[in-house]
């Protein structure tokens, strides 16, 4: 390509093909221009090329989203396919701003929500099953080995 271009530049008068050539040029090299593209759910930023976000943008309706957000909307369209693609993509990024919000900020407490969120769970699923949620029930009764080891001590 070089050699086209020195071609091109030597020849004193620009003529018509030496102008082509460098168009051609000119056009390969905005092809491979990187853009920095920032994230519509999470916030990534990713270095790409102005097709490449062309792309991702016409295909995900004006928005561009990063590849692991996009797999994510791929995978929640496919779990609910009724929904269109902008519900999946507004959908995503409620869930990503949230994300943001509260476990990027303080993941001690996301921690303590999600463990009282387990607890919540497990409690209700005892108590639908007919059992009531406090009670703990024994597997076997420890009574006769403490009654063994009462009457030897009292025997020494």
């Amino acid at each position: 390509m070089a050699q086209r271009k020195d071609q091109a530049l030597s020849s004193g008068e620009p003529t018509m093909n030496a102008i082509k050539i460098m168009e051609e040029l000119n056009e390969k090299a905005t092809t491979n221009d990187v853009e920095s593209a920032e994230c519509e759910c999470c916030g990534m930023s990713e270095d790409c090329t102005p097709t490449y976000i062309r792309r991702i943008k016409e295909f995900f309706h004006g928005r561009w989203i990063c590849g692991l957000c996009s797999e994510a909307v791929k995978e929640q369209m496919k779990r609910t396919p009724a929904a269109t693609m902008e519900e999946a993509v507004d959908s995503h990024t409620s869930l990503c701003k949230k994300f943001n919000r509260t476990v990027r900020l303080n993941p001690k407490l996301s921690l303590a929500v999600s463990m009282r969120d387990i607890a919540r769970k497990s409690s209700e699923r005892r108590t639908i099953d007919g059992m009531p949620g406090s009670k703990i029930v024994r597997s076997m009764n420890c009574g006769p080995k403490l009654d063994v080891a009462i009457k030897q001590s009292q025997i020494q």
